[in-house]
């Protein structure tokens, strides 16, 4: 089973209600554009508190049974791959948003640029993703235990395929045209669970944090 078939069938719905200081986090930094993408929207649950704000919001996910959720909610949800042409036009968006999903992607490079060719000149791209530098896991490794590393589609494997840290995220968003304006992180854990974990330590040490949030927007041509 490759990535997308994967995550077609193991993501009808969000799993962001089970804990919800990155999407707190997130919310300051979208204000209300007018117009957002969210790049793997799965069942909208994140697009509805966007369109609560008053933006109006496409969604694009390759879960059938999360597109219809998020049609219901409002969002106007399209079924596709992220890894392939985007079903919008150049420069359609205010907003993209992509959370939790680069480290699901194959081909990163295409759906970096797809996000560049329907953003406006002045829009501003939100990344989310899993921080392989986080204490946490630097903690688990310590103690030679696995960092939250997956191997197999088996078990409780969320399908994660990349994995990141600050400086190689700033880097790739940089070699597709952006440049980085703001980054933050949730919380830092102190524990495998995250039952231990701290949302100021997260605000001075955004490296060390469970997530890495980055806001990008495009770079002046040289």
């Amino acid at each position: 089973m490759d990535a997308i078939q994967f995550n077609s069938t193991a993501y009808p719905q969000s799993r962001c209600e089970q804990d919800d200081s990155r999407i707190k986090r997130i919310l300051p930094l979208m204000g209300v554009p007018e117009r957002i993408l969210d790049i793997g929207c799965l069942d909208g649950t994140i697009g509805e508190l966007f369109l609560a704000r008053g933006s109006e919001v496409y969604g694009l996910d390759a879960s059938r049974p999360a597109i219809e959720k998020a049609i219901a909610r409002g969002v106007k949800a399209k079924l596709g791959n992220v890894e392939e042409d985007f079903p919008f036009e150049n420069g359609f968006f205010d907003a993209v948003f992509a959370g939790e999903i680069i480290e699901h992607v194959f081909d990163v490079d295409k759906m970096l640029s797809e996000m560049h060719r329907v953003l406006k000149p002045d829009g501003f791209v939100i990344v989310t993703t899993p921080n392989l530098a986080a204490l946490g896991r630097r903690l688990m490794l310590l103690f030679n235990r696995n960092p939250h590393i997956e191997i197999s589609f088996k078990g409780n494997a969320a399908g994660h395929i990349r994995y990141f840290v600050k400086a190689e995220l700033f880097r790739i968003m940089r070699v597709h045209g952006f440049r980085v304006d703001a980054f933050c992180s949730d919380v830092v854990n102190f524990n495998s669970s995250g039952s231990l974990k701290s949302a100021a330590l997260a605000r001075l040490f955004p490296a060390l944090g469970k997530s890495l949030i980055v806001k990008v927007s495009p770079a002046a041509p040289n």
